[in-house]
């Protein structure tokens, strides 16, 4: 009997030995952060996402890599294929339902590298087209994980009412934090400063002006009316939000997009201000004159110049010129810039050479009316495209302020085709 009681316990212990050893969860998601910790801290410095939320969603969306997708579609965000998507596709059930209510299969992104995914989670939080969903993001530090937390739950990046507290949990569980202090541009990210098109801008906040930005940012007034193609005045406020240059706009679009469509209400210097690429190289690459504005619908190019046969078509914003009036044919000449000398802002190398001022001298302006009578007569500016109220004022050496007492203004907002006194 004790015999037999032996060989049963060698045939147990035997039978345990072939169990093949399996990772706790912790496990798996300590070896999955030292996997990825290295991509996810290149994406921090790269684009401003914390570190900790990359890998918190990461280890969340996948399983700590152990998902489906995360194993056959090196997708470790579950980011679904969209309407641009050229690449490889995976289906799979998630919470997509057809029209009558039954579970239908999800059609998922394929990324040829684990890598790859990391990347294009980032893009798809900074793509500009996303901008008022996702945009306020970037001014959150990146060391303050909860309000990025809670903050992607109000963006809707996930239908879980617990999704932030998970996120945390994470991150407080396996010390993520760590991760978001090793980047060199933490500075820019506490300044509120983040990138498009890989040019530094911040995000106005509310009841901010230029000066305000500038100190924030340390940089000058006149460099961001200049980077920001002269959009905004140096006293105005600003709209909440409103997109600021720290660094001259580019020439064209890096990324991969090459179009974009144009929506009602938008402008030329609204796309450029998206895509951060400059007013004047915009309208030159889609062949639209000066006065012109692309029509709803037509599609603009972001990187070269556009062929004949796709120019689009084009409308012109607010009243036409009066009889006799000239239709201008090229951009303003901004204003001069100060002499006072101004911090050094990192430029590109593609960058053209800076407009040179005006020369000097008392020539016929366009734009100007001299009423007939006695030399006394009020002089009236008739406001052309582009035109903003600090414009105007330095071109004709009048404060902004008594502008708009001459014109009994409330606002620093003017309209084209509009008539202002200035003497």
């Amino acid at each position: 009997m004790n015999m037999m009681l032996t060989a049963l316990i060698r045939i147990a212990l035997s039978a345990l030995l072939l169990i093949p050893f399996s990772m706790t969860d912790g496990e798996v998601h300590e070896d999955y952060i030292r996997t990825y910790r290295e991509i996810a801290v290149k994406e921090m410095e790269r684009t401003g996402i914390p570190a900790s939320i990359k890998l918190a969603q990461a280890i969340l969306e996948s399983n700590g890599g152990r998902s489906e997708l995360a194993r056959k579609a090196h997708n470790h965000f579950g980011i679904k294929c969209g309407n641009d998507w050229q690449g490889e596709t995976y289906h799979l059930e998630d919470d997509d339902y057809d029209s009558g209510g039954n579970k239908v299969k999800s059609c998922f992104r394929v990324y040829r590298r684990d890598e790859a995914s990391f990347i294009a989670h980032s893009e798809f939080l900074r793509d500009p087209k996303k901008a008022a969903r996702y945009g306020f993001l970037f001014r959150i530090p990146p060391t303050d994980y909860r309000r990025w937390a809670h903050g992607l739950k109000k963006a809707g990046y996930a239908s879980n009412p617990r999704y932030p507290q998970l996120l945390i949990d994470l991150i407080e569980r396996y010390k993520l934090d760590q991760y978001d202090l090793v980047s060199p541009d933490a500075l820019d990210k506490l300044a509120g400063i983040s990138r498009i098109n890989d040019i530094r801008l911040t995000f106005a906040r509310e009841g901010e002006s230029l000066g305000s930005i500038a100190n924030r940012t340390e940089s000058s007034v006149n460099k961001l009316i200049k980077y920001n193609d002269y959009l905004y005045t140096a006293d105005g406020p600003l709209p909440e939000e409103a997109l600021v240059y720290l660094q001259p706009k580019r020439n064209y679009f890096r990324g991969k997009q090459q179009w974009h469509k144009v929506q009602a209400g938008e402008t030329l210097m609204s796309i450029s201000q998206l895509y951060g690429i400059k007013v004047a190289k915009l309208r030159k690459k889609n062949r639209i004159p000066y006065g012109f504005e692309p029509a709803v619908g037509e599609r603009i190019r972001l990187r070269w110049k556009i062929s004949k046969k796709d120019i689009p078509r084009t409308v012109r914003p607010g009243p036409l010129p009066e009889k006799g009036q000239p239709i201008p044919t090229q951009e303003p000449t901004p204003p001069e810039p100060s002499t006072r000398p101004d911090p050094q802002v990192i430029d590109d190398s593609d960058l053209p050479l800076a407009t040179p001022s005006p020369p000097q001298g008392t020539p016929t302006l366009p734009g100007i009316e001299d009423e007939p009578g006695p030399a006394t007569s009020p002089i009236l500016h008739t406001v052309a495209p582009g035109d903003t109220l600090w414009q105007i004022s330095r071109k004709y050496k009048i404060s902004v302020a008594q502008i708009k007492i001459l014109n009994q203004l409330d606002t620093d907002a003017i309209q084209v085709g509009q008539k202002l006194r200035l003497k």
